[in-house]
């Protein structure tokens, strides 16, 4: 006989507020649960830490002493958890509501920053999916240059603007916007003109 789960769904426990229960569980089987955290970020926490009141944030005070917040690493994982997490994002259709998840072992900014820089992060890279439909883990991420990433999956993704032609990299270069804004912005929908004239936020920056 299955153990019935507590819906923790719209709780607060210290700083979280439940959103939903997460697509899989944690490696031991306990179910986790999506959570904003009041200073915007999201994390992913099994039910029995929450209600031990062992997680009551996402971990935000101790990044903020240690001074990641200010970090572009810490905020592509935060765009990450965004994508996956937040079904209120843009991008959400993409990521979370393909079934694409992030691993339970980067429910935490240290765990994922140590993997980063291991892996051979740096500020001139963007993290990668080698499945692109495959999830967020060690074993499916590396760092890759973005111009590069960028011909390589948009080599047949023809832009046409004012009689001229380019690929989705030479659009942005062109216009000196970001590739991933361009990305993100063609996935919604939006005419080339408005991209363009449209200034950037730093979460349309993030791949």
């Amino acid at each position: 006989m299955h153990k019935l789960i507590k819906d923790l769904t719209g709780e607060r426990f210290g700083k979280l507020i439940v959103l939903n229960r997460a697509l899989s569980n944690s490696k031991s089987g306990n179910a986790r649960w999506t959570c904003r955290c009041d200073c915007g970020s999201f994390t992913t926490v099994t039910g029995s830490k929450l209600i031990n009141k062992h997680t009551t944030s996402c971990g935000c005070n101790k990044r903020t002493a240690n001074g990641h917040s200010t970090e572009r690493l810490f905020r592509i994982w935060n765009g990450m958890k965004r994508r996956c997490l937040n079904e209120k994002s843009d991008n959400y259709k993409w990521y979370g509501g393909r079934g694409i998840s992030i691993c339970s072992e980067w429910d935490e900014y240290e765990a994922f920053r140590s993997w980063a820089i291991k892996a051979g992060y740096s500020d001139a890279l963007t993290i990668d999916r080698i499945n692109p439909n495959g999830n967020y883990t060690p074993e499916n991420c590396k760092w890759v240059d973005i111009k590069a990433q960028a011909n390589n999956r948009n080599n047949n993704h023809i832009l046409k603007l004012n009689g001229e032609t380019y690929t989705i990299s030479q659009f942005a270069e062109k216009y000196r916007i970001s590739y991933w804004t361009v990305v993100n912005r063609l996935k919604l929908g939006w005419d080339l003109e408005r991209i363009i004239r449209t200034p950037e936020r730093s979460v349309d920056c993030l791949g």
